[in-house]
């Protein structure tokens, strides 16, 4: 891999109280994390390390389809999406960790630009550098229409 490049990013980490704690990155206004509710000291209102997870997952997967899209000129009117995962015990190891995951995108592309828009989903699947760092089993469920 001649042309391989390498990308480094960091996040800081402060323990606020409980198991509450605040992410921040750089410049960028900090999140609060905390528990999901189903855990000890969990927080309905806060972002979870779950949640976050699939946050990412889901955005990392729309911005590969852009540049996707942007690279076949094909016109996104909006996009968006849902997704959910599922934690259970691992089958390999016995370990909790997201095990299926169902990311259900809804895209609108320009008149004429449907088939084009659906030839470019693998792309935007594959060059998802979040959901190539996990071993969970990745559903998408595209669902691309045209005005």
């Amino acid at each position: 891999m001649a042309n391989a490049r390498t990308f480094t990013y960091d996040v800081a980490l402060t323990f606020e109280e409980g198991r509450a704690s605040r992410v921040t990155a750089g410049a960028r206004p900090a999140i609060g994390v905390a528990p999901p509710e189903d855990f000890p000291y969990g927080d309905a209102t806060a972002w979870s390390p779950e949640h976050l997870f699939l946050a990412s997952l889901s955005s990392c997967t729309l911005l590969a389809f852009l540049a996707h899209a942007e690279n076949a000129e094909i016109d996104v009117l909006s996009y968006t999406a849902d997704v959910t995962g599922t934690i259970s015990r691992r089958k390999s190891d016995g370990r909790y960790a997201f095990v299926a995951i169902e990311l259900a995108p809804r895209v609108v592309v320009g008149a004429g630009q449907g088939d084009d828009a659906e030839q470019i989903t693998p792309k935007a699947e594959r060059d998802c550098f979040i959901s190539a760092g996990t071993t969970a089993d990745i559903s998408v469920r595209w669902d691309i229409s045209e005005r």
